[in-house]
């Protein structure tokens, strides 16, 4: 009984402790338990989030720069993001939870020889007038732990 307890209130406490990440200028937010560092990018149009087991890159655009076939068919902008950064065995991932305009697929990538998950999003708010291209590299972490960040993913207005 002291065990079941245990595993419980680890759980709890594991659930208590997400961090909430919002990019108020992009207008979106995402939760996990990972403490992570803002990185530098070459563009302000993208945020980095990170540190040794996960990075979170968010690039918004004017919605106007994604293709028709991208906003039509977001499956096709998330594998096409995909095949441009060169990722291997792209799997379908699914609609986002909490932004309905929103679709991700997991691939593969090489980093120092060591193969990681990457999962891509894409995404758009029309009424924001902005579209989301989103890679999250896992390195050390599981991948439902990836998938909960994913499904976090929400637009704030």
């Amino acid at each position: 009984m002291k065990r079941i307890t245990l595993i419980i209130f680890f759980i709890g406490f594991k659930l208590l402790s997400q961090s909430i990440y919002s990019v108020n200028k992009f207008n979106i937010s995402f939760e996990t338990t990972e403490v992570l560092k803002i990185g530098s990018t070459e563009s302000e149009n993208v945020i980095s989030f990170k540190n040794d087991n996960i990075v979170v890159d968010i690039e918004a655009l004017p919605i106007e720069h994604e293709t028709k076939k991208f906003l039509t068919n977001l499956k096709y902008g998330a594998e096409s993001i995909a095949t441009d950064f060169g990722l291997k065995d792209i799997k379908d991932g699914g609609k986002l939870q909490k932004i309905n305009n929103g679709y991700y697929i997991s691939a593969s990538d090489f980093k120092n020889g060591k193969k990681h998950t990457v999962f891509i999003i894409a995404a758009y708010d029309y009424d924001l007038g902005v579209a989301y291209e989103i890679s999250i590299d896992s390195y050390n972490l599981n991948e439902a732990e990836s998938i909960r960040i994913i499904n976090s993913f929400k637009i704030i207005k």
